[in-house]
């Protein structure tokens, strides 16, 4: 990853212009991952079944949603809405659209965050 200057990031990102809804260059992940939750877009499972609304999820990730729901305050299935639709975003971005997930960390230092899928 390029050494980046900390001060320049933050200015140019300060000056970042935000798009408006209407506008065509808006965020089209956000709208993306949108359309997929109204059921607006069709989505084929390739590996194994499609979940349903009845389906169980096992211990590890009540947990972790538990977990979630207690750090952000929130009841635990917004904090599993939260966090799936914040993975399909971010899945979007960095999959489908060329992006890359950044951390700037509280030292100055930023990382690559790289998401791997299980094959």
């Amino acid at each position: 990853m390029p050494n980046l200057n900390l001060r320049q990031t933050i200015s140019d990102l300060s000056k970042a212009r935000i798009p408006k809804k209407s506008d065509p260059s808006a965020d089209l992940s956000n709208q993306t991952v949108y359309d997929v939750s109204l059921g607006k877009v069709k989505v084929n499972v390739n590996i194994g079944s499609p979940m349903t609304p009845d389906q169980k999820i096992d211990q590890e990730t009540v947990n972790l949603i538990n977990w979630l729901a207690e750090e952000q305050n929130i009841p635990p299935e917004y904090a599993l809405k939260r966090a799936v639709g914040m993975a399909a975003y971010i899945h979007d971005l960095t999959e489908n659209k060329g992006g890359k997930l950044l951390v700037l960390l509280q030292d100055g230092a930023i990382h690559e965050i790289l998401l791997k899928n299980k094959s």
